[in-house]
């Protein structure tokens, strides 16, 4: 068999935050590594504070002190969701006592099975996977959850991979203020294939966070890029996939709060209720992924959504995404640097910058 998947984690059940520490005890090259997770919902409610997928703050993929792999897990799936060009990654079923569950992946190839770009482990002493987690994050009520961790490995295909993906978050702070800047100095260590501007504050949209995104070579001696992130996300809806998942809720009375994974301001959101007796069914589809939900008698109802900008991601990619040539040279450059400039909500909210560099 040429490929094989790889139970790196038994589905262990979960009852406390932590960090799990895992050994990566394989010696054949590695494609990908999934992470699936997912929580029993409890808050009777019916609310989220957060999507599913803000449960997993933090996944690193080390050897020692060398970090391969560190993004959040709204970091990780957006990254997943831009590269596999796919329209989801989460399974929307937000009912109390059954289970809502996500996938997120590392990637260390252009696609799955990538027989230039993958992970040899024989390369590394110590492989560890590091994934820390809480059950709150998102179910306020939560107290299961469950995880299981799979690799896909070459198997009997013998593989000379030349490098892989290594995708690593590089800065975290607070937004500036409405036209204001904050300046990101980049590595120039290996060259990058994209990068990712997550730009969040609860109940608005990317744009509303960072309105302006430049790089700039030596000193401004080149500036490869410079846009108004609104512009530039309606520019690319002709090249992103857009982003479609369903979603089964059950709504109280008094109404609920659930995230998904589009966050634009034009996400398009169907529903019908599923339940008998339920009368006016009422959806405030809102900026930020966040739905709110309200209906005059409690009921369950079934829909759909769609969108772009998955957890208030923008991607920059650089050059042809398949062509290791192409992509964005930077070991060639004295220095590169960010610029973003904040938007109307201030400093409200957070950004961050994650590269996916080729490491050979």
């Amino acid at each position: 068999m040429n490929y094989r998947e790889v139970q790196i984690l038994a589905p262990e059940t979960i009852d406390t935050a932590a960090t799990k520490t895992i050994d990566v005890n394989i010696d054949q090259p590695l494609s990908r590594i999934e992470i699936y997770w997912q929580i029993t919902k409890a808050d009777t409610a019916g609310d989220s504070v957060a999507h599913n997928v803000a449960d997993l703050t933090k996944i690193e993929l080390v050897d020692g002190s060398d970090v391969l792999f560190s993004c959040s897990g709204y970091e990780a799936q957006a990254l997943n969701l831009y590269d596999r060009r796919i329209p989801t990654m989460s399974h929307g079923q937000h009912l109390v006592t059954n289970s809502e569950a996500i996938v997120v992946g590392i990637d260390f190839g252009r696609y799955l099975w990538d027989e230039l770009l993958a992970l040899n482990p024989a390369m590394f002493r110590n492989l560890q996977l590091k994934i820390s987690y809480t059950l709150t994050s998102s179910d306020a009520s939560a107290s299961a959850a469950e995880m299981e961790v799979v690799g896909y490995v070459f198997d009997e295909k013998v593989i000379s991979p030349i490098g892989f993906l290594m995708s690593k978050e590089v800065v975290n702070q607070s937004n500036p203020a409405n036209d204001s800047y904050k300046y990101i100095d980049l590595p120039t260590d290996y060259p990058i294939r994209k990068l990712i501007l997550r730009a969040e504050e609860d109940d608005y949209a990317p744009w509303d966070c960072i309105e302006g995104f430049r790089l700039d070579e030596d000193n401004l001696k080149r500036i490869p890029l410079d846009w108004a992130t609104e512009r530039y996300y309606r520019m690319m809806k002709g090249v992103w996939q857009r982003l479609e998942e369903t979603f089964l809720v059950a709504i109280p009375t008094a109404g609920c709060t659930q995230y998904v994974t589009p966050t634009d301001y034009f996400m398009d959101a169907h529903f019908m209720p599923i339940s008998g007796g339920m009368g006016n069914v009422t959806c405030s589809v809102a900026t930020g992924g966040k739905l709110a939900f309200d209906s005059d008698v409690a009921g369950t109802i079934q829909g759909g959504i769609a969108g772009y900008l998955p957890h208030h991601c923008f991607e920059f990619p650089f050059g042809k995404q398949d062509v290791i040539e192409d992509w964005y040279d930077v070991t060639k450059l004295g220095s590169i640097r960010a610029r973003v400039r904040g938007g109307s909500v201030g400093t409200g909210g957070t950004h961050q910058l994650v590269l996916q560099q080729l490491r050979r």
